[in-house]
């Protein structure tokens, strides 16, 4: 972006964003509203909402309007639209092979390991990008397709891009960092104080700034260009003041300059604030992009700037200031993601410098511990949370390999017979506040079970008429009391079911319990907390 201003009057470049926002705001406003915004809470709402299927068209169209939002200057990152694009990708081979709801699941992680590990060239961070954010669990079944898509994805984008005869190498070339002396520690942990504060700050002025164009009373397809004009001019000033447009864009040549000693202190501690106005800006504003790439420009200046200012301080017992930028990076992306594991390794993939691993581990854990303490939810969730969904981490499942069926039903079961007007179950649900029977015949044998939306779906007019074997589920999912509930929650994993009738391990027509999903839950809170 910044050569252009070689061929035009920089004062040009304050429309090519607004005309960009336009393009983008058509394209998703028409054609994929989910496109809008980092992509990445879209594909864990897919995962946790609608087991993993994603529209076909989202691929397309978040490529397209992300292209287009970067490339005429919006401020904002590639790792958001290429794990959403990958994931499209995964979820649409699933769905496809018509595979289950788990398998989707999984592909979907694979299509968003794949993106991570082929676009920043980082193998295993991708793998645990997968894990961290959009799976959120590891298991063998799971985690060896993951790395499988990994692998093939890194080979093919370095085959392709050195047949196009460039060369595949570490984003940012740098020279070997360490920690310098033991006492240098302490700075580090001052470093990710800082870099969670920052982490914060970015989290709300994004949200923020989304609340205050969502009170903008504009039609939604023009917002992004309104974000686009406000680029601009926040754009034009930078460029005025420092000779470089840094804040548009993925900003890695910012970075690179900030390696390179080539840009002053004032310059790099005003990046910090300006970037995440103006990422916060065009995401906020409806345009597309991700945050994993302005987390990494942000981190860069607050570590940098931070190593300027304690190198001056202390010279004989800190490293130069390039040390600090590195764990500033992986710092901030830690404190905002809660993705810990992913910051550490994709810096090291990224730069190739693992001396510096020790300082970076220790950042990155006082940055995402102090961003958990302050705030409820990450730079991903908040977003699901605004719109009342809640990412639970998944349940354990080698701690449900202790709790058997027997551990956690209830012997004292209320049931129906099959020939119970609707009228009377209603006075039974009503008076026993229980949303499910298991009902039997005659023979006090099991035959179904009726649910309070099976009832709920019978006009009230004919609940004298209809008999609960009228509307009664027969084709039922049974369990014995020896089994665990590992085998339990898998055997459902495809399934809506939430009440589980227990039959007699030699006789499955006799009912011996019945327990619900609310009692699996508190059984696994319970063992958590033992």
């Amino acid at each position: 972006m910044g050569s252009i201003f070689n061929e035009v009057s920089p004062y040009f470049i304050v429309i090519i964003p607004a005309i960009g926002g336009l393009f983008v705001g058509i394209l998703t406003y028409y054609f994929a509203r989910e496109t809008k915004g980092h992509g990445v809470p879209e594909v864990m709402a897919a995962v946790t909402l609608h087991g993993g299927k994603i529209r076909p068209r989202v691929a397309a169209v978040k490529a397209l309007a992300s292209a287009i939002c970067i490339g005429s200057g919006g401020s904002a990152g590639r790792e958001g639209p290429i794990v959403q694009i990958g994931s499209t990708a995964g979820s649409t081979i699933a769905q496809k092979l018509g595979l289950n709801t788990y398998q989707t699941k999984v592909l979907v992680a694979c299509g968003a390991a794949g993106g991570i590990a082929a676009t920043f060239n980082t193998p295993i961070a991708g793998v645990l990008f997968a894990l961290e954010l959009i799976l959120r669990e590891v298991r063998i079944k799971s985690l060896t397709p993951i790395v499988i898509s990994s692998v093939f994805a890194t080979i093919t984008s370095r085959v392709i891009l050195n047949y196009m005869g460039f060369e595949r190498t570490y984003v940012f070339l740098l020279p070997q960092y360490t920690l310098k002396t033991p006492t240098e520690i302490v700075f580090y942990l001052l470093l990710g104080l800082f870099a969670g504060f920052i982490a914060i700050f970015f989290t709300k002025s994004l949200y923020g700034i989304e609340d205050i164009f969502e009170k903008i009373k504009a039609p939604e397809i023009i917002k992004p260009s309104i974000g686009g004009l406000c680029i601009g001019i926040i754009g034009l000033i930078v460029f005025l003041s420092t000779g470089s447009a840094h804040i548009f864009g993925i900003g890695y040549d910012s970075i690179n300059l900030l390696f390179d000693g080539k840009i002053i202190f004032a310059a790099v501690f005003a990046l910090i604030f300006l970037k995440i106005i103006a990422t916060s800006i065009t995401l906020g504003s409806g345009g597309s992009g991700g945050v994993f790439a302005p987390s990494l420009f942000i981190g860069s200046m607050v570590g940098g700037s931070f190593g300027m200012f304690i190198h001056k301080l202390f010279p004989t017992i800190t490293a130069s200031y390039e040390a600090y930028a590195m764990v500033g990076m992986a710092s901030v992306f830690a404190g905002a993601s809660g993705a810990i594991l992913t910051a550490i390794i994709m810096i090291f993939e990224m730069t190739g410098n693992y001396m510096i691993i020790l300082p970076v581990m220790f950042a990155c854990v006082v940055s995402s511990s102090l961003f958990k303490y302050l705030m409820e939810e990450t730079i991903y969730t908040t977003k699901l949370k605004r719109r009342g969904i809640i990412i639970e981490q998944e349940m354990d499942i080698n701690m449900m390999k202790m709790i058997s069926v027997e551990d956690i039903m209830e012997i004292d079961v209320d049931t129906v017979f099959e020939d119970l007007s609707l009228y009377k179950l209603s006075e039974m649900i009503i008076d026993t506040g229980h949303m499910a029977f298991p009902v039997i015949n005659g023979d006090s044998k099991l035959i179904g079970i009726v649910t309070h939306s099976d009832f709920d779906k019978i006009d009230e007019m004919d609940h004298d008429n209809l008999l609960v074997k009228d509307v009664m589920t027969t084709d039922l999912i049974t369990v014995k009391p020896e089994d665990r509930l590992e085998d339990v929650l898998m055997r459902i994993s495809d399934e809506e079911i939430s009440h589980f009738p227990v039959v007699d391990s030699e006789d499955e027509e006799k009912l011996i319990g019945f327990f619900t999903k609310g009692d699996i839950i508190r059984a696994y809170t319970e063992k958590r907390a033992t």
